[in-house]
């Protein structure tokens, strides 16, 4: 019997795709692969929720990657990514609904000190009992001691919690540390389907 829902923000609350952010800054299909690719997808970005590299170093080391041309675009991207995180309304109304119910509600995102700011354009958090994000506690999803930081900090019994997230390697996490999971898709009504067959009423 879940008593404590735990969801995941990238593509779970709001939409993370590196592509389309630069994209809302230029239509150059050229600048949108190359700055993608030097940004986003580079390994230090992951460092960047760990909270263990500066954002300067970040911008510097994409720079290193493209030839000046692209320095403007880079530059507003880097400095307005953060607004451009479209709110997932289902999984966002399912929050506010859960809660209704009497769920506890957390979240456990992986994400850099940005957070601070776009976290007031996410509506379902007000309803949310508590939460841990990755850089904050220096460690990311899925190493197992980021899931025990949530279990610990608001005393869950793991066996009471559904972890919803949209990456098998962080599900695979949260198994580890003792919890039900759910890989979520995209797929709303697959959501809502699972959840009704673990006798959760929506």
């Amino acid at each position: 019997m879940y008593k404590n829902i735990i969801f995941d923000m990238g593509n779970v609350l709001i939409e993370w795709n590196p592509q389309n952010i630069v994209a809302k800054f230029t239509d150059d299909k050229d600048k949108i692969d190359k700055i993608t690719g030097a940004l986003f997808e580079i390994p230090e970005w992951g460092k960047l929720d760990e909270g263990t590299v500066s954002e300067e170093e970040i911008l510097n080391i994409a720079k290193s990657k493209l030839s000046e041309d692209y320095y403007e675009v880079l530059e507003e991207v880097f400095d307005n990514w953060h607004y451009c995180l479209p709110v997932v309304f289902e999984t966002n109304t399912l929050v506010k609904e859960l809660r209704k119910k009497g769920y506890k509600i957390y979240l456990l995102s992986n994400a850099c000190q940005r957070f601070s700011i776009f976290k007031r354009d996410i509506p379902c958090l007000k309803y949310m009992d508590g939460g841990v994000i990755s850089y904050q506690e220096k460690c990311c999803k899925p190493n197992k001691e980021i899931y025990q930081k949530l279990l610990d900090r608001y005393n869950l019994n793991p066996s009471e919690c559904l972890f919803i997230d949209d990456l098998e390697a962080n599900c695979n996490g949260a198994k580890n540390a003792g919890m039900d999971v759910y890989r979520y898709d995209g797929n709303f009504e697959k959501l809502l389907g699972f959840l009704k067959s673990k006798n959760i009423d929506i």
